[in-house]
């Protein structure tokens, strides 16, 4: 690794040191922010410390990342990180506190994955808050995840993700984990024409179970249909997009279209849903 000699902002990085930089991205929400071998460290920094509306320095945030790198820190720069541990010990107790009642939620629903293979479900941790302890998908057929969702009119929706397992060993258990579900969604691979076929019977074993209809008790109870999202995944695409548009008109779904499933406009698609869960409610 070395400087490059016309910018002394720019670090050349080694393959481990772009993966442990990405990971920190994606932990802090700039992951939109690519990684390369080439870094302008000066430009991240800013572009870190601005979303953070400056709370954190740019001169704390550069320490930062010259400890994920690896890089040996100046003085300066542990008295940077010496600032900022300084400034989290102050604010601490009242963050804990504020995480118990400023995130107490509104609404709590449950959302139900259909069709994602076991290498995908791997990467949904990393958009996604896995509880600990969570059983394994592969032990009892869905894995469980939480993911906290500002709506529009301010309230917070607490949202209860199951990622059922396509295997056909949880095949006559499968339709007991639709019970209760607010919205689902059915994921595909664009390259794959089963795959896709296999939504349609996820549809159908949904209907069965739920009716495409979700009940919630408040003073009284109310019905709602249910909002689905249809997703194809990958970059090859085998199948017409007539015919992917057409089914999800037949299902009643939005159609989505990501290249990988943990894109993190994956995260569009949550929000989209429990807000069209809250708006049927509101009608």
């Amino acid at each position: 690794m070395g400087r490059d000699e016309m910018n002394s902002n720019i670090e050349i990085l080694n393959e481990k040191q772009v993966n442990e930089l990405s990971n920190f991205l994606r932990k802090i929400e700039c992951s939109s922010e690519k990684v390369s071998n080439s870094l302008d460290i000066e430009k991240l920094t800013k572009i870190i410390s601005e979303k953070y509306e400056k709370a954190i320095s740019q001169g704390q945030v550069k320490a930062i990342i010259h400890r994920i790198l690896g890089l040996t820190l100046t003085s300066t720069e542990r008295s940077q990180l010496y600032e900022l541990r300084q400034k989290i010990q102050k604010y601490e107790r009242f963050l804990t506190y504020f995480r118990e009642w400023g995130y107490k939620y509104d609404y709590e629903l449950k959302i139900i994955i259909l069709g994602v293979i076991d290498e995908q479900s791997e990467m949904l941790s990393k958009i996604l808050n896995k509880p600990r302890n969570s059983p394994d998908r592969n032990i009892i057929g869905v894995d469980f995840y939480t993911k906290l969702i500002d709506n529009f009119d301010k309230t917070l929706t607490n949202l209860q993700i199951w990622d059922v397992s396509n295997y056909t060993r949880f095949e006559s258990i499968r339709k007991q984990y639709y019970k209760g579900a607010a919205a689902a969604i059915l994921v595909f691979d664009k390259s794959n024409q089963e795959s896709f076929d296999l939504t349609k019977r996820y549809y159908i074993e949904l209907k069965e179970v739920t009716g495409l209809k979700f009940s919630r008790r408040s003073r009284k109870v109310k019905e709602i249909s249910m909002p689905l999202a249809l997703i194809g995944v990958g970059q090859t695409k085998n199948i017409p997009i007539e015919e992917i548009y057409s089914t999800a008109k037949d299902f009643g779904a939005q159609y989505f279209d990501f290249e990988d499933i943990y894109d993190e406009n994956l995260q569009e698609t949550f929000t989209y849903l429990a807000y069209q869960v809250i708006l049927r409610f509101q009608e």
